[in-house]
């Protein structure tokens, strides 16, 4: 897959839009996961996603092979959805509808699906935008402290310092809820 994956960012490189619909299939379902953690939100999450897929086509040429292109995505969407976090500082306020795009196809998959936006509703609400974004790369999105420093631009203390108050607060949440 690295190889055809490679040969179509090349391609996409010298304008070739054929082969965006390609990486477009590959990352739509991951880009829109890990903004729907991020904002808590459906319509949010597919604006950031539309959003990240219109930054990659303007910036592909950009890319730099050495890195690896999920990391280099995740910091598109990372860096769309946290500056939508900043503009907003809402509550994460949100509607669970039954039709979610890119659900689960069978009815226990929905239910866990449900069950995960409610957990990160609960936790999104205190958290500040900064350690709710390191939180999700880290523990919904189980990327390394490395990854995560290149998604962010954070340095490896940052990013302890605000998953440690990010984990202090979620257990301090769990607590109250028991």
């Amino acid at each position: 897959m690295q190889d055809q994956l490679s040969k179509h960012i090349q391609k996409c490189q010298h304008g070739d839009s054929t082969a965006f619909e390609y990486i477009l299939k590959q990352y739509q379902q991951m880009i829109f996961t890990l903004s729907f953690r991020i904002l808590c939100n459906e319509a949010d999450a597919k604006d950031a996603t539309q959003d990240t897929f219109i930054k990659v086509w303007q910036n592909i040429s950009t890319y730099n092979q050495k890195y690896k292109f999920s990391t280099w995505i995740y910091r598109i969407a990372s860096n769309i959805c946290f500056d939508k976090l900043r503009k907003e500082q809402t509550s994460f306020d949100i509607d669970i509808v039954d039709n979610i795009m890119y659900s689960e196809p069978n009815q226990e998959g929905a239910i866990n699906y449900k069950e995960l936006i409610n957990f990160i509703k609960n936790i999104a609400d205190g958290l500040p935008p900064k350690q709710k974004l390191v939180f999700i790369l880290s523990e919904l999105e189980e990327l390394g402290a490395d990854e995560i420093s290149i998604i962010t631009g954070l340095s490896q203390a940052k990013i302890k310092s605000n998953l440690y108050l990010a984990k202090k607060y979620v257990k301090s949440k769990i607590k109250e809820d028991e």
